[in-house]
């Protein structure tokens, strides 16, 4: 292994053009200063190297379940690499400053909405009580119930600020602090009444005085910043005193710097992106709302539908509300429609199940499993669901429909598209409900005829010879399979840790699926490998990069070394927040030692599967011969 080690730091351009390292369950992941200089053909033909890839701005060195052996020998040349604590992990030379800028103000965004779409229902039910005049709009209740709506987006900047100072690794509290700057009273008072334009600061800096409640940018950047200026003044200030010196000078650095420069620049830019944004919709509803409506099941695909988010939340902050939110609601009810229509189009029973389990779960907003499952599967779908999304989207756009809040779309979360554009995104909601299915139906019908084919066995007939002792490995999720080829993630698809099937989970919990014990326990909490009696390696992964989560969302239910039995829990995860932040969220079910046994033969169909319901049948080896090793999937 350190010989191994060595080899790898060499290959990859040297400890000099290594900024950062971690691992997942598989692969090396570098973070490097010039990806040119890694030898990349020489690293792939590496005994004990699988592979190599670029993902996410990482150079990723796919070694299998050695790994955790490798990085420590790599540590042990070069300590310094242990001291990463994550914060630049995707910051390599090949990640975009455009794809860097998404992720971070998502990464800023997501655990803020909490409130915010709390508020933003609040808002919708509050709008229907006084439109249908159910409640009196003056009355002391709706007063409280208004203020209860209204406070989380008045004061964005501070819930931004918390989220922003993690992100950054800095004080919070510091970063609270200089919200309450930007949000403070006075300085609100007289942007609203519009009395000045500016003060002087020092008698000759201008202070531009802008309302800055319900902003975005301005505390983001100023945050940004104090990360820098707070860590140089803790490191040049003696110990004896940081503790007073440290904040005194930061603020009377930054507050200037935030209100002068920084807040400023921030709140222009997201108001003219905003009204860029509204200038084109407004331009054009109909196409706009079609493009946005018709692009989303693709952008899913793509990984690239969350640099909407930001535009969305910008939106709010801009104008109260957004217009992109219909069409991207509308999308959503497209691909669930799309699944429920093939639900009637095809006789195959596992299939049956899989769409109409696709359809509930889509109209509750999580669209994976009707996306992967089937309409990746049936191209009548995918096209019934984005051109019934397309036209919905624009039918709605037409209309003036709107959302209060950026929430995931989803039969619940209706009450947020009730405002005064209520009529127009209902009508808009029937209109891709009808427009999809049909158009799925006719599709299938005529030009993008479906393949129904009967139920297949398991595993094919002849695989297994009378009196072998085979070795079943169940599931550890319920939800639906599908075969390990079509997993976004070459070092799964191609097999290079080894045979398995993926898993599109309708459940938040991970069951040990044999009787064995935890040989791996990942402090990233993403994956486990197990060790059955017989000897089979079981690799059980949640998610793709979901090793950048560094564990959130994640909780593991075992220890490594634990002895476990079928039905045993291991790991409990949030599929519906790992989502929101980007993540494929299939299971891998991977047998490592696969080259040891004659055959591993997986389910050959797409299709709806329980816990401990058999998903892998392994034939230990007759003889060893590498040619007679075969992954049954069609």
């Amino acid at each position: 292994m350190q010989d191994l080690a060595k080899k790898i730091i060499t290959l990859v351009g040297g400890d000099e053009n290594i900024n950062s390292l971690t691992h997942c369950v598989t692969r090396l992941r570098f973070n490097l200063k010039n990806e040119s200089k890694a030898q990349t053909k020489e690293l792939e033909e590496l005994d004990g190297v699988m592979g190599v890839q670029r993902q996410g701005g990482q150079y990723q060195v796919i070694i299998g379940g050695k790994v955790g052996k490798v990085y420590a020998e790599i540590i042990k040349i070069l300590p310094r690499l242990d001291d990463y604590d994550g914060q630049e992990e995707t910051s390599g030379e090949k990640d975009s400053l455009l794809n860097r800028l998404i992720n971070t103000l998502s990464a800023i965004l997501v655990p803020s909405l909490a409130p915010i779409v709390g508020g933003g229902m609040l808002k919708g039910f509050l709008f229907m009580l006084t439109s249908l005049e159910w409640a009196d709009p003056e009355s002391g209740t709706m007063f409280v119930l208004n203020m209860t709506g209204d406070a989380m987006f008045y004061f964005f900047p501070f819930l931004l600020a918390v989220s922003s100072a993690r992100r950054f690794k800095t004080n919070e509290y510091m970063a609270l602090s200089l919200a309450g700057v930007l949000m403070y009273p006075t300085l609100l008072n007289a942007a609203l009444a519009g009395e000045m334009t500016n003060v002087q600061f020092f008698g000759f800096l201008p202070v531009p005085v802008v309302n800055y409640s319900s902003s975005i940018l301005p505390i983001i950047l100023a945050v940004w910043l104090l990360s820098y200026v707070y860590r140089f003044f803790e490191k040049v200030i003696p110990s004896m005193i940081t503790v007073i010196f440290t904040p005194l000078l930061t603020l009377l650095l930054m507050v200037p710097v935030m209100l002068v420069v920084l807040a400023p620049i921030g709140f222009y830019v997201g108001e003219y992106i905003a009204q860029g944004i509204e200038a084109l919709i407004n331009f054009s509803p109909l196409v706009s709302g079609f493009v946005i409506g018709a692009s989303r099941p693709l952008l899913v695909l793509m990984g690239m539908h969350h640099a909407i988010r930001p535009i969305t939340q910008q939106q709010i902050a801009t104008y109260g509300y957004s217009t992109m939110g219909p069409m991207n609601f509308m999308s959503t009810m497209a691909q669930a429609t799309a699944a429920f229509a093939i639900y009637f189009l095809i006789s195959n029973k596992k299939m049956k199940q899989v769409a109409l389990s696709s359809t509930v779960s889509g109209y509750l907003g999580i669209t994976e499993p009707a996306l992967y499952g089937v309409l990746v599967k049936y191209k009548a779908a995918f096209v019934g669901a984005s051109l019934g999304g397309g036209i919905g989207g624009a039918v709605g756009a037409l209309l003036g429909a709107k959302s209060m809040a950026p929430v995931m779309p989803s039969v619940l979360s209706i009450p947020v598209f009730l405002n005064d554009g209520a009529a127009g995104f209902i009508i808009g909601l029937f209109v891709t409900l009808i427009a999809t299915f049909l158009i799925t139906f006719l599709l299938a019908k005529s030009v993008l005829k479906i393949d129904d084919q009967p139920e297949t066995s398991k595993v094919k007939e002849g695989q297994i010879e009378k009196g072998q002792n085979v070795v079943t490995i169940g599931a550890p999720v319920s939800g639906t399979v599908y075969p390990i080829s079509d997993v976004a993630d070459q070092t799964f698809s191609k097999e290079l840790v080894g045979k398995g099937i993926a898993i599109m989970p309708d459940e938040d919990r991970i069951i040990s699926p044999v009787d064995g014990t935890v040989t791996i326990a990942f402090k990233t909490k993403h994956a486990i490998g197990l060790t059955t009696k017989e000897g089979v390696e079981l690799l059980i992964h949640v998610g793709l990069d979901t090793v950048e989560l560094e564990g959130e969302h994640f909780e593991l239910l075992c220890k490594q070394g634990q002895t476990v039995h079928v039905g045993t829990p291991l790991i409990q995860f949030d599929r519906k927040k790992i989502s929101e932040f980007g993540y494929d969220i299939s299971v891998i079910v991977v047998v490592t030692n696969s080259d040891e046994y004659l055959s591993v033969l997986a389910l050959d169909d797409q299709r709806k599967i329980t816990e401990e319901e058999t998903l892998i049948t392994i034939v230990p080896g007759l003889s060893h011969a590498e040619d007679e090793v075969e992954l049954v999937l069609e």
